[in-house]
């Protein structure tokens, strides 16, 4: 417990350090020219009324909490605009499901959108950027929103007239903190899911990294998008689109993480919810690219699932402090994975009862969800420093065990297992090839005079030579006590001969620097195109026959000695 509060601490402690680094390194830039808030004193015409004096930030207080489709609404500013100075004027305003239309004294200078509400085409909420020209200054500024989608909310969030460098740089500034962690989300989970697509193929139980870097990568989406970072790259409904997108998948993959981390578990709870979200969320995009219902109506029974998905994330998460055998790094693992979706929560808490927030004054939303995914890389970035740990310990237990299986532990060539596993290849394949077939001479004498160790010395000094001999060229292997094979793909028989004589000049070699044993061995050898049925076994068969008449030679001859 004591290692897991340090860690948290830590954590939090570094994402603190990054988001004043972030704040005070991109978020403090400076303005040539003035930028105006045009927020207050606007005259608002709505279903025949007029509301003076009104600030726009605030529409759905005064006029009615939600409009619907067809509502007109007319925001008049009956005071005259200022700074005649500014090199290139524009006016940026963000609204929400509407179409607009601007006016200076009464002539228009841009729409946007109109006929989509004739076609039911959804349009989505973000940022208008609309020049106003050289002569702006001294005229009076009409916006007309056009509303068309049921139930939305109409507020024109920070309503900005300056050069369009200042407006585009303070946009930025106020989302500093969100728009880096939301970039360095989406890069950090593309570069973490190819690495674990790759270690995917190489070993199991990486398919918990895999869900962990697309959730960050949908983190990284819904940061960006919520704070209409992409305002001035893509249009409203594809930006708006993928906030939906990122934050509707984010239930189901969360969902799968839970389920893969639980797998051991009675998880059938789990499975059913993860299956039904998945449906759902398939069914809500399906039906907006059909333009059936467009995306957005689909919110309230998206917070509906998601605070159910909550409380079992809740459930697991008191299930596993509970539990001694679940692995630390997992239980941090939920843990990011509970801070994000408190955050989340949250955040959809004050969508329903605050109607007027913009997410860049929210301190939960500016500040805490970014902390929140951050903390949630960190966890994951444990989580994979553990499975890479085991991976590396699973792998060297595994070549120690293929050593072990397919290595003679006396001389570390090649055993017999290994032996039959080239034997098997060869027989598949067409092509000819050469054995050899070894024994030593006088390993019994050896080991019945002098003992094993002075057998196992024979045994190694002849290993050693022969590998000396065959290496590059071929493979040799010890297939018993005594006995060794040489293979050889492609060789011919004069080469062959030179090899064998190389091995004779090595064994004397050791008959000089130790005369009280005799290092000498019968061979004979069998290339395929010698044999009638051209499998591996003749070729074995008459290789040993060639070998046990070089050793019936070399007997007779040491009995003749005699």
């Amino acid at each position: 417990m004591r290692k897991f509060l340090s860690f948290i601490s830590i954590s939090f402690i570094f994402i603190a350090i990054t988001a004043f680094i972030f704040h005070f390194t991109f978020g403090q830039t400076e303005r040539k020219f003035p930028l105006f808030k045009l927020e207050k004193g606007w005259v608002i015409t709505y279903r025949n009324q007029q509301y003076r004096n009104t600030n726009v930030t605030r529409l759905s207080e005064q006029l009615g909490i939600t409009f619907s489709r067809g509502d007109k609404i007319t925001l008049s500013l009956p005071r005259q605009l200022q700074g005649n100075s500014l090199p290139f004027p524009y006016l940026v305003f963000k609204t929400k499901n509407c179409a607009y239309e601007v006016l200076l004294d009464g002539y228009p200078i841009k729409e946007e959108n109109k006929s989509y509400i004739k076609n039911g085409i959804f349009i989505g909420s973000g940022y208008n950027i609309v020049p106003l020209g050289k002569d702006y200054a001294g005229k009076k500024l009409s916006i007309v929103l056009y509303v068309s989608e049921n139930d939305t909310k109409v507020n024109l969030i920070t309503p900005l007239l300056g050069d369009f460098d200042d407006i585009y740089r303070s946009l930025l500034r106020s989302a500093a903190f969100p728009l880096l962690t939301g970039m360095f989300l989406i890069v950090f989970g593309c570069i973490f899911l190819l690495i674990s697509l790759v270690l995917y193929m190489k070993s199991s139980g990486v398919f918990t990294q895999v869900v962990c870097s697309i959730i960050v990568i949908l983190l990284g989406i819904w940061l960006i998008t919520t704070f209409d970072c992409t305002a001035f790259l893509f249009d409203k409904p594809t930006t708006t689109f993928l906030n939906y997108v990122s934050l509707y998948l984010f239930v189901p993959f969360s969902y799968i993480l839970v389920f893969n981390l639980h797998k051991h578990t009675n998880i059938s709870v789990i499975a059913v919810l993860g299956i039904s979200s998945i449906i759902f969320s398939i069914l809500f995009m399906t039906m907006h690219v059909l333009n059936k219902v467009h995306i957005h109506h689909f919110l309230m029974p998206y917070y509906l699932l998601s605070l159910l998905a909550f409380f079992t994330l809740i459930m697991y998460d008191i299930k596993d402090l509970r539990s001694k055998t679940k692995n630390p790094s997992t239980q941090i693992l939920m843990f990011g994975l509970t801070l994000v979706c408190i955050t989340l929560i949250l955040t959809a808490f004050i969508d329903v009862l605050q109607r007027n927030v913009d997410c860049r004054d929210s301190f939960l939303m500016s500040v805490c969800v970014p902390s929140a995914s951050l903390f949630f890389v960190i966890t994951q970035l444990l989580n994979h420093f553990v499975f890479m740990t085991k991976f590396y310990a699973q792998r060297k237990e595994y070549a120690s065990l293929t050593q072990i299986a397919f290595e003679d532990s006396l001389t570390h060539l090649p055993n017999r297992a290994s032996c039959d596993q080239k034997l098997s290849e060869l027989d598949k394949s067409k092509k000819d090839f050469c054995i050899v077939s070894l024994d030593l001479n006088g390993l019994k004498e050896v080991n019945d005079n002098d003992g094993h160790p002075a057998g196992d010395k024979l045994i190694q000094g002849f290993a050693d030579a022969l590998y000396d001999v065959v290496e590059d060229k071929g493979t040799c292997y010890r297939i018993g006590g005594d006995e060794f094979l040489a293979i050889f793909d492609k060789i011919e028989a004069s080469a062959l001969d030179d090899l064998l004589k190389q091995l004779d000049d090595k064994l004397l070699e050791l008959d000089a620097k130790d005369p009280d044993v005799n290092h000498s061995v019968s061979y004979g050898y069998a290339f395929r195109s010698e044999t009638t049925e051209q499998d591996v076994h003749s070729v074995v068969m008459l290789a040993d026959k060639k070998m046990y008449e070089s050793k019936r030679k070399h007997y007779a001859a040491i009995n003749k000695h005699r």
